[in-house]
Order: C-alpha cells, then sequence, then structure tokens
C-alpha cells in the first residue's frame, strides 16, 4: 500500500484573507459600544467654548463698565476742577476784595462776612448737585473757617489728607468715596443715596493780576466740596449688567442651537457608525467563513474520493453476499448509508463552499416546485404528510434562473418543512406576485410544525447552525446563497397561527 501524504493543517489564522481586524482592544468586532457617543469631542469643544464665552463675557462686561466708570469720573472730574476754579473766582472777586476793602481784614467770626459768603458760595453751586462746601485754614490746624453746614465752623481736625497736602498742590485733588466695594454695588438695586461721593479739593489762591514769574497768587484757604454721584454709578451698572444679560442671552441662544445640531449630528452618527459596525461584522464574518470554506474545500475533496470508494465497495459486497449471512450484510448495509450520508454532507460543504455560478435561463417556478413534490411523494405517503401548492394570481411565474439550483432549494425547504411536521401534518406553498421593490415572485412555505424556536429565529440562516444531532446546519444558508445568486431573498418567520414560514422573493422575468 502507497504511503499516504502527510495531512495538511490549515490554522484559520494562517488562512490569506483571515486576518482579524482592528475592532479596538478588549472590544468584540463588531459590536457597538452603546455608552460611546460618536460627537464626544464636539460636545466638549462645546462645553468649553460656552465657558469660554461666559468667562471672556464677564471680563469684556467689566472692562466696558470700568471703561464706563473711568468715563464718567473724567467728566465729574472735569466739572469738578472748574468749579473749583469759579468758586475760587467768585470768592476772591465778590467777597474777598470787597470784604479787605470794607472791613480791612477777613474775619468769618463776623456774622455779616460769614453771612455774605454763605450767599456767595450757595448762589455759586445752585442746581449743580453740591452737597456741601467748606474752607480750611491753610495752617497746620486746617480749621473749618466756613461751611454750608455752620455747625463745624471753627472745627479742626476734620480735614483730610488731601485738604493737609492741597497747598503744595496747584490742581485739584479729586477722590471718590464708596459706602461698599464696586462688586457689592453690582448685586444692588437700588443703590441708597449717598452710596458713592465725590470729594473735591482745591487751593483757594489770591489772583495775581500782575505779570511775573510766579503765576500763581497766594493761598487763602483750601477748599472742599462734595458730590452725590450715587446715580450715574447706578447708571453705570446697570448697563453693564445690560450687557452681560444680552451676552449670556445670546450665548444661551447659540448653546441651545449648537446642542440641537449636536443631537441631531449624535443621532446621524450613531445610525452610520451601527450601519458600519453591521458591515463589519459582516465583514469578519465573511473573512472566517471564507477561511473555513478553503479548509472545507481542501478536506472535503481529499474525503470524497475514498468515501466513494468505500460506498461503491460497500454496494459491491451487498450484491455477493449471500442472503444467509445476516450479520455480514448487516455490517454492509450499515457502512452503505453511512458512506453515502457522509458523501452527502461533503457535498453539502463543497456546495456552500463553492457555490456554482446559475444560468439565466427562462424558467417556471411553478414547474419547478411542481417537480419536487413529485419527486418527494413517496415520502409524503409514508409520512402521510399533504403538501398543497396554491396560487393567489392567474398569472405566469417566469424567472430568468438555473432551473437545477432552484430546483435544488425548493427540494431543501420543502425537505426541511416535512421533517419539521414529523407524520400526519400538511405543508402549504402559496405563489403569487410581491413589489419589494421590483415585480418579484412571492413563494411562502408554511408547514403545521412546532414553527422555529424563537431565540434561535435570528441564528436559521447563519451557516453551521443546526439544533439537529445530525445536522450540518447549511441547508437554509445554501438555500440562501442559491437565491441571492438570482438577486432574490429569503425570509424566515413563524407564523401566529403556528408553524414556521419561509417566504422566497425571486425577480420576476421582464
Amino acid at each position: 500500500m502507497a504511503a499516504r501524504p502527510p495531512r495538511k493543517e490549515y490554522p484559520l489564522k494562517d488562512l490569506p484573507g483571515s486576518a482579524p481586524l482592528a475592532y479596538g482592544e478588549g472590544k468584540k468586532p463588531g459590536v457597538l459600544d452603546k455608552n460611546a457617543r460618536p460627537l464626544g469631542f464636539a460636545r466638549s469643544l462645546a462645553w468649553s467654548t460656552i465657558i469660554l464665552v461666559i468667562i471672556l463675557t464677564s471680563v469684556l462686561s467689566t472692562f466696558i463698565g470700568l471703561e464706563a466708570r473711568e468715563t464718567l469720573f473724567a467728566k465729574q472730574q472735569s466739572f469738578a476742577a472748574l468749579l473749583a476754579e469759579n468758586l475760587n473766582h467768585q470768592i476772591y472777586r465778590r467777597f474777598t476784595l470787597p470784604t479787605v476793602l470794607g472791613f480791612g481784614r477777613i474775619a468769618l467770626r463776623n456774622p455779616a462776612q460769614y453771612e455774605r459768603l454763605d450767599q456767595l458760595v450757595l448762589s455759586t453751586i445752585h442746581g449743580l448737585d453740591v452737597e456741601r462746601v467748606r474752607i480750611f485754614s491753610h495752617d497746620s490746624d486746617n480749621t473749618v473757617t466756613y461751611s454750608t453746614t455752620r455747625d463745624e465752623a471753627g472745627h479742626s481736625g476734620i480735614g483730610s489728607l488731601e485738604v493737609k497736602q492741597a497747598a503744595s498742590s496747584d490742581t485739584p485733588s479729586i477722590m471718590v468715596d464708596a459706602k461698599f466695594p464696586y462688586w457689592k454695588a453690582f448685586f444692588q438695586f437700588p443703590l441708597e443715596p449717598h452710596s458713592f461721593t465725590m470729594r473735591t479739593t482745591y487751593p483757594l489762591r489770591m489772583e495775581n493780576r500782575q505779570p511775573s514769574a510766579d503765576t500763581e497768587g497766594p493761598v487763602m484757604g483750601i477748599l472742599e466740596f462734595t458730590q452725590d454721584v450715587t446715580s450715574d454709578m447706578e447708571n453705570v451698572i446697570r448697563f453693564q449688567q445690560a450687557v452681560i444679560l444680552v451676552t449670556l442671552l445670546c450665548t444661551g441662544t447659540l448653546v441651545v442651537v449648537l446642542f440641537f445640531f449636536i443631537q441631531r449630528a449624535e443621532k446621524a452618527m450613531k445610525v452610520r457608525m451601527e450601519q458600519e459596525q453591521h458591515l463589519l461584522q459582516e465583514l469578519h464574518q465573511n473573512e472566517k467563513l471564507a477561511g473555513m470554506g478553503r479548509v472545507i474545500a481542501s478536506i472535503a475533496h481529499e474525503i470524497r474520493n475514498p468515501l466513494g470508494i468505500i460506498r461503491s465497495s460497500a454496494e459491491l459486497l451487498l450484491r455477493r453476499n449471500s442472503s444467509e449471512d445476516k450479520v455480514t450484510a448487516g455490517i454492509l448495509n450499515a457502512i452503505y448509508d453511512e458512506s453515502r450520508r457522509l458523501s452527502q454532507t461533503v457535498s453539502d460543504f463543497l456546495d456552500y463552499a463553492r457555490p456554482r455560478q446559475p444560468k439565466t435561463d427562462a424558467v417556471d417556478v411553478e414547474k419547478i416546485i411542481n417537480q419536487a413534490i413529485a419527486f418527494l411523494e413517496t415520502e409524503m405517503h409514508s409520512r402521510d404528510v399533504s403538501v398543497v401548492c396554491s396560487r393567489t394570481a392567474d398569472s405566469t411565474y417566469a424567472i430568468q434562473g438555473d432551473n437545477d439550483l432552484l430546483y435544488r432549494a425548493f427540494y431543501n425547504i420543502i425537505a426541511n418543512a416535512m421533517q419539521a411536521v414529523g407524520n400526519d401534518g400538511a405543508v402549504s406553498i402559496t405563489l403569487g406576485i410581491a413589489q419589494n421593490p421590483v415585480p418579484s415572485v412571492e413563494i411562502v412555505f408554511h408547514d403545521s410544525g412546532p414553527g422555529f424556536p424563537p431565540e434561535h429565529l435570528a441564528q436559521v440562516l447563519d451557516p453551521f447552525f443546526t439544533t439537529k444531532d445530525d445536522g450540518t446546519g447549511l441547508g437554509l444558508p445554501i438555500v440562501n446563497n442559491i437565491l441571492e445568486s438570482h438577486g432574490g431573498s429569503v425570509q424566515v418567520s413563524n407564523a401566529p397561527e403556528g408553524g414556521a414560514v419561509v417566504r422566497v422573493l425571486l425577480p420576476r422575468a421582464q
């Protein structure tokens, strides 16, 4: 006996085209992560943008508010400087000179002089929103020589640091006094009067009318007056609040629109990812099946020839064996039956691994089904199973296809239905015309058996899946391959009244 060649091994990972796809570490291929957000980066970017806009809005509103406040103070300072110069001029021309000429000297303790100065000051500041005017002596005590609040006259030690420094300054000193910080005023409405006051300090000088190197006259005293700027400050704060509110409203609208589009994009992206994952899963499955098909084809080819020799030898020995040797005859029958069954299994594997390209002849579907029923008639009588074929339209059921392949597909479906119903069952076949979406021949196979297990319904068309102990799981997958090669499809389901339903669609011949 010649030595057999060494057996070839075909590890799946070494087969061409069967390399695993990169689906991500630790994840199964073709499995969609339900917690994954396709536009997570866009969502994070949107939130970052919102936070950045809020920060920039706060900074911008603060900057605008500060600029508005500085502009307001600049105008108030200009007004205060003009008012201080005007008071200095009025006091010198209308009080100091006439008083010196009339009384010889200025003594504000004299009620007449004090009253005259008071009337002059009040008439000058009338309508100018000035709250209080003080005149301090320019000595070290800074005694109050005049005040619109008469009770302060004659008091010392109430002058501020600016009053002490005013004698050596040629410009007004303007300060703003606040009862509380500016940021607290931002959250208070309305502001109480005198919350913000502006205090102006100015040296009262004699006007020097003679041209000389010293353009300023000697200091007569220190002038101080205060103004309530609370209403102006409140306007600035409300303007700043309006800027923030408008900016936040615009930002909120932008955020709502942005997240609306992000949600819609996420839904569309999720559908696309699911489709992509489904395609990747099919690709991975096809790669595995292609590799397995090559292995199966190689192994089946090696098995087929020896198996044919075994079957023919068993058949020959059965013919030569005498009828008396029943033990030998039983063994030979078992060898013959098992070899024939194994040969059919090998043929199924080869048909699935290497599907034949169908012909494009004009064939009648109804005629092919009747041929398959006629061939199974003997088995139908032995099982007491009735198979009835009916039509729903008075039309021909012609398609372009391969008569042999379609016969095998319909034969397998009917044979499976007969096995499912067991004894004393029924199989109905209905032919019709459907639009799906092109005109198609529709064949519905309905048996009276228990139907497909609901948990296995999605796997019925998967190759190598079977619930039978002696099945290969290639019956319906081969049928599916044949129908898809003809441009058709097959659908499996369970009927509401019971039993399995196999629906076949094949494009109708034009």
